[in-house]
C-alpha cells in the first residue's frame, strides 16, 4: 500500500528552478501528470515529481484502500518531500488539493498551487454542485465507489473530466487509470477532517480553477482563496481534469506565470 514516486528531470536547456511535486486527485494516480504537465515544467527548468498516494495505481484493487484516510495521504507527501531532499512547490489537484492544505497546516513548502481543489470546508459544496447540475454523473461516480471503474462509461467519464471539444483520445490513458477512491477519505472530506487553519504567511499560494468544472463550483475556489489569503484565478471554459483537457497548456502557462511572479 506504499506510495510511489515518478520523476522527470529538468531540461538542461534552461536554468534550474525549484522542484515541483504533483499530487493527484481522487479516483486516479500519479501517471495522470506524466504526458503534459511534467514535460512542460521540466522543459522550463523544474525537476518534476508525481506521487501515487497509498492504495492508488497498480495496487488500486486492494480492499484495504478503504481503510486509508487523509492522514495517510499527508504522510505520503511527507515521505515524497523527504525523498526529493529539498522543499518543493506542491501542486495538488482536486482531492490532492485538500491533501496539500492538510500538509501545510503543519509543514513548510516553497509554495502551493491548489488546482481545481476541494475547499477548506470539505466536499459538501462539490456534492451539491453535482447533485443539482449533473445528478447522473454524481450517481455514476457513487457506483464506481461500490462496483469499480467499469460502472462509469467512457462517455460519462469524458463529461465528468474534460470539455466537449477535447478529443476522446486525451482520456484513453486516464480511463485505464480510473479506480475507486477510499471510502474513509471521501467521508473525511465530506464530514469532518478539513483544514482548521490557513497556511503560514510566508507560503505563497495560488488557487486556480475553471468555470466549466462539473465537480467543484467556482464558489469553492473563492472560499479556498479567501481562507488562505491566496491568489485566485478562475479560467473560463476550463473543466475539472485540466491536465487532460484541450486547454491544458493555457492552464500550465498560468501556473508558470504565477511561479515566476510569486517565488
Amino acid at each position: 500500500m506504499a506510495f510511489e514516486l515518478l520523476k522527470l528531470e529538468a531540461s538542461d536547456r534552461t536554468p534550474k528552478k525549484a522542484p515541483l511535486l504533483f499530487i493527484h486527485g481522487s479516483f486516479c494516480s500519479a501517471p495522470i501528470w506524466r504526458h503534459r504537465f511534467m514535460p512542460f515544467f521540466a522543459d522550463h527548468g523544474h525537476d518534476c515529481y508525481a506521487v501515487s498516494l497509498s492504495g492508488h495505481g497498480p495496487q488500486a484493487n486492494e480492499w484495504t484502500l478503504h481503510l486509508l484516510g487523509l492522514s495517510d495521504y499527508v504522510n505520503d507527501v511527507i515521505k515524497a518531500v523527504d525523498e526529493i531532499g529539498e522543499p518543493p512547490i506542491l501542486i495538488g489537484h482536486s482531492l490532492g488539493g485538500m491533501v496539500v492544505q492538510k500538509y501545510i497546516e503543519k509543514h513548510d513548502c516553497r509554495g502551493a498551487v491548489l488546482l481545481s481543489s476541494l475547499p477548506p470546508s470539505g466536499a459538501m459544496s462539490s456534492i451539491m454542485h453535482m447533485v443539482t447540475g449533473s445528478p447522473d454523473l454524481y450517481w455514476s461516480l457513487n457506483q464506481v465507489m461500490m462496483f469499480g471503474p467499469d460502472a462509469m462509461s467512457f462517455h460519462m467519464l469524458k463529461r465528468l473530466l474534460v470539455s466537449d471539444d477535447t478529443h476522446p483520445a486525451s482520456l484513453a490513458e486516464a480511463h485505464g487509470l480510473f479506480q475507486p477512491e477510499s471510502l474513509r477519505a471521501i467521508n473525511e472530506v465530506a464530514l469532518f477532517d478539513v483544514p482548521r487553519k490557513r497556511a503560514k504567511d510566508d507560503i505563497p499560494i495560488a488557487v486556480i480553477g475553471g468555470d466549466a468544472d462539473v465537480m467543484i463550483p467556482v464558489s469553492a475556489f473563492k472560499e479556498t482563496a479567501k481562507f488562505h489569503e491566496a491568489d485566485l484565478e478562475i479560467i473560463p471554459g476550463v473543466p475539472h481534469a485540466v491536465m487532460l483537457d484541450k486547454r491544458w497548456k493555457m492552464v500550465a502557462e498560468r501556473i508558470r506565470a504565477w511561479l515566476l511572479r510569486s517565488l
